[in-house]
């Protein structure tokens, strides 16, 4: 801002009596101060769950939307993931893995295959202030416990509608519309960020940061890899021995991927994917354990904290200092306590 002047000069005329003339009194010292120049900072606006630039207000403003996704070998590949803000990876029946894709900057019109719910949704859902919830379904004991959650629930049962079968067997060829299920939000709120996010382009600075260009994830059923690729800047994802594509042919990736070390207990008893009986596992979501974010060609092992299942963990390094995630696209493996994943430099 330019300098304001403080004061200007005067001339006092002063009126006699009599005819007489009197003299102008001398003219006053002009005096000018300059007032600093300030600086406005305009954050620009970002949407919570990558940290990028919003290209869109009004979806700035939208809800959340989380779909179970499919992800054993007849499902893949998927459809629509690769929109996800950040997808969730948890362990189930026979140590296979199914995704919980969360879905808010954009809404793609087809996501599947859709599959049924698991209670560790819980934990991965109730921090997104009350999103919608999408699954094809799930046993009579996990369904009251899961639409008794704060959220919009969207399933077979009560939205039939919203889905549609595809191309392939049941029960792997089931979708969604996100665009769709989203408008039947009765909130209609945004999420709060997930993560802390460091400036575009910086480097992770915490103490213990290593260089990373490989991570290795064993479940008992399904055999997992990361792989930075310096090129695009990205973190490129594997399955079962084979590049992890989607639909289009696309290989899935991440900006971010964050491995949490959690507990897993045996939440009920189930026959599916073709063999017996068997428990179906669901984690620990509260309290604290190891995690590992990979960001760039680096990774910190650090902590997760989260007393409270209502609120966001927290990430910190071995010297308590907050672990930021570079804005982008955020891969979560929720992989079991006692896990080694391989991890080359």
């Amino acid at each position: 801002m330019a300098g304001l002047a403080a004061g200007a000069a005067g001339v006092t005329l002063l009126a006699g009596c009599g005819g007489h003339h009197v003299k102008a009194a001398p003219p006053t010292t002009s005096t000018s101060t300059t007032v600093p120049e300030t600086t406005t900072t305009t954050v620009p606006p970002v949407y919570p769950l990558t940290g990028l630039s919003a290209s869109d207000a009004n979806q700035m403003q939208a809800p959340a939307v989380v779909v179970k996704i499919d992800n054993v070998d007849q499902a893949r590949p998927q459809t629509g993931i690769g929109s996800a803000d950040v997808v969730y990876e948890e362990m189930v029946e026979g140590g296979l893995t199914r995704l919980a894709a969360v879905f808010q900057s954009s809404y793609p019109t087809t996501v599947g295959p859709v599959r049924s719910g698991r209670l560790t949704d819980i934990g991965i859902g109730v921090d997104l202030n009350h999103p919608v919830y999408v699954m094809s379904g799930t046993n009579a004991v996990f369904l009251p416990q899961l639409r008794a959650q704060s959220w919009t629930d969207v399933d077979g049962n009560n939205h039939g509608e919203q889905f549609y079968r595809g191309p392939g067997a049941a029960p792997h060829n089931e979708y969604t519309n996100v665009a769709s299920v989203a408008k039947l939000d009765s909130v209609h709120q945004p999420p709060g960020p997930l993560f802390q996010y460091r400036t575009p382009g910086a480097p992770m600075s915490n103490g213990g940061v290593a260089s990373a260009s490989h991570l290795g994830i064993g479940f008992s059923g399904a055999s997992i890899t990361w792989d930075f690729n310096a090129q695009a800047g990205h973190w490129m994802r594997g399955q079962n021995g084979t590049a992890d594509v989607d639909s289009t042919r696309t290989q899935l990736a991440a900006t971010n991927v964050v491995v949490l070390f959690v507990n897993y207990y045996t939440s009920g008893i189930v026959a599916g994917e073709g063999v017996g009986a068997q428990p179906i596992p669901a984690a620990t979501m509260t309290g604290t354990g190891q995690a590992w974010v990979l960001s760039g060609n680096q990774v910190v092992k650090g902590t997760w904290n989260r007393p409270d299942i209502r609120n966001i963990a927290t990430y910190t390094d071995s010297a308590g200092q907050p672990i930021q995630l570079a804005p982008g696209k955020t891969w979560v493996e929720l992989v079991p306590v006692g896990t080694v994943p391989a991890l080359n430099p």
